[in-house]
C-alpha cells in the first residue's frame, strides 16, 4: 500500500528526494557527475488538458481509476492542476499558480485538496516558503518549484535545450511539498517507442531516483516518466513500482485535440 499512499499525496508521482535544501534551486549534472555552471533556459510547453488511464496493484489488489493533468500559460503566468480519483481514497486536486521567467516557473501559490485543504505560498519578499499545515518555514530561493510544477519546469528546460541533457544528465529541482522543501531527482535515459491507449507515442525516458537508491545510480529505480518531444516534453506515461504486489501506471488515454494542430 505504500505506492498507493504516495500516489495519494502527489497525484502522479512520490516525491523522490535526496540531499538538503541548503543546495541550488536547480542543479544539473553530467553522467560524469560535473555541475554544469550555464544558466538555465525555458521554454513553456504547449496548453494543454492531458488525460490518462491508471492501472495499479495494492497489495496484490489490482485496480484502475483516471487522472488529469492540465496545464495552461496566458499573459505571463501559468496554472497547473493534476486531479485523480482512486478508489476507495477518493479524489485529490493540486494546483499550482505563479509567474513565467527566463528560467522558468515562479510558483506563487500551491494548493491541495483532498479530505482536507493545504496551501504553500511562496513569498519572495519576506525571503520564506511558507506552509498552512503549521511546518517551519523554508528559505525562498527562486525557482524552487512545487509538486505539480516541477513537471513543467523540466519539461521546459527539456525544450529549450535538448543537446543540453543528453543521457545521464540529473537534473535535481527543490520542489515544495505541503511540509517541506526537497530536491527531486531526474535522470535523463533513452528515447523509446511507446504503445500508450492514445496510440504510438515517441517518448525520452527520464527515470526518478528515491532516498533509498539515489546514490545507487540510476538503473536501481524502478520507477519513471516518459516526456513527448514533439509535444514540448509533457509527459505521457508515469510509472511507479515498489515490488510485484504495489505498483502503479499511468498512460496518456487520448491526445487532447490542441496537441493534434
Amino acid at each position: 500500500m505504500k505506492t498507493i499512499k504516495a500516489w495519494c499525496g502527489l497525484c502522479l508521482l512520490a516525491p523522490w528526494l535526496v540531499g538538503s535544501v541548503q543546495a541550488a534551486a536547480i542543479e544539473v549534472t553530467n553522467a560524469q557527475g560535473s555541475l554544469r555552471h550555464a544558466p538555465v533556459t525555458w521554454q513553456a510547453p504547449p496548453n494543454a488538458v492531458l488525460p490518462f488511464a491508471v492501472s495499479g496493484v495494492a497489495k496484490g489488489f489490482h485496480f484502475k481509476a483516471q487522472a488529469q493533468l492540465r496545464w495552461q500559460v496566458q499573459a505571463g503566468r501559468y496554472e497547473a492542476a493534476q486531479e485523480v480519483q482512486m478508489p476507495l481514497l477518493g479524489g485529490r486536486r493540486q494546483v499550482s499558480t505563479g509567474q513565467l521567467t527566463a528560467q522558468g516557473l515562479q510558483p506563487e501559490v500551491f494548493m491541495d485538496r483532498a479530505r482536507k485543504e493545504y496551501s504553500v505560498s511562496f513569498d519572495a519578499a519576506s525571503g520564506q516558503i511558507t506552509f498552512s499545515r503549521g511546518s517551519p518555514a523554508a528559505p525562498w530561493q527562486a525557482l524552487t518549484q512545487d509538486r505539480v510544477s516541477v513537471f513543467f519546469q523540466v519539461a521546459g528546460m527539456l525544450a529549450a535545450a535538448p543537446q543540453d541533457y543528453p543521457q545521464g544528465t540529473r537534473i535535481a529541482v527543490q520542489a515544495a511539498s505541503n511540509k517541506s522543501v526537497k530536491p527531486w531527482v531526474f535522470v535523463v535515459d533513452r528515447q523509446e517507442n511507446l504503445q500508450l491507449p492514445a496510440g504510438g507515442i515517441k517518448a525520452l525516458k527520464l527515470l526518478h531516483l528515491d532516498a533509498d537508491n539515489a546514490q545507487a545510480g540510476a538503473h536501481a529505480s524502478h520507477s519513471a516518466l516518459w516526456v513527448a518531444p514533439q509535444w514540448g516534453y509533457l509527459p505521457v506515461r508515469i510509472r511507479m513500482q515498489e515490488s510485484a504486489n504495489d505498483s502503479l501506471d499511468l498512460q496518456l488515454q487520448t491526445v487532447p485535440e490542441e496537441l493534434r494542430k
